[in-house]
């Protein structure tokens, strides 16, 4: 992120962002540290380095570059921004009943709202929070295409039907009719499928 951004760190060096999905209601510590789901700074701690090992096994010596880290336990990113619930930077559940055309609700699965002009660009919008970018990109997309002049969708769909070298259009393959005294072979029986 430095490279893109040089107030993320100082000169010659980089940072680096990971995260990971945890259950909402801890019972017990899968990996046998201690870990309770209070988040308590030992909770926060222990998940950390629970990642960073993670890391480290396909970058050996990624932990020994560390200077710093920053922690946002579950309940931090709630007590920042309250859409966060529970600490979800996806903007709610991933389940099926709020993918697609469902999310955020039933027939509100596109950018463009009731309100106009007005149109959904945060993780809360189809795709979801974990395209990062790309509930922003669908709204932009609807955006300019209610300010497209006419005519320019159907030059672009004229445009979009050349192969990627710019040759001539594609056209599906047709198949021929018999031509009178030339009767088609007769089709090979197809086999069963298993």
């Amino acid at each position: 992120m430095t490279t893109a951004d040089a107030t993320r760190s100082p000169q010659g060096t980089e940072s680096a962002w990971a995260y990971t999905h945890l259950p909402h209601e801890i019972g017990a510590d899968a990996g046998d540290e201690g870990i309770t789901g209070r988040w308590d700074t030992k909770d926060q701690e222990l998940m950390a380095d629970r990642v960073e090992r993670q890391v480290e096994r396909f970058a050996p010596g990624f932990r020994s570059l560390i200077r710093a880290r920053r922690i946002l336990a579950p309940p931090t990113p709630e007590s920042l921004d309250a859409n966060l619930h529970g600490g979800a930077i996806n903007g709610g559940t991933a389940a099926l009943h709020q993918q697609l055309v469902f999310r955020p609700a039933p027939g509100t699965g596109r950018p463009e709202t009731a309100v106009p002009g007005l149109f959904l660009a945060s993780s809360g919008a189809h795709t979801g929070g974990g395209v990062h970018g790309a509930p922003g990109a669908n709204a932009a997309r609807a955006t300019l295409r209610r300010h497209r002049p006419p005519g320019l969708a159907r030059a672009q769909r004229l445009l979009t039907r050349r192969d990627r070298a710019g040759g001539p259009p594609l056209t599906p393959r047709r198949t021929r009719e018999p031509r009178p005294g030339n009767p088609r072979p007769p089709r090979k029986p197809e086999r069963p499928r298993l």
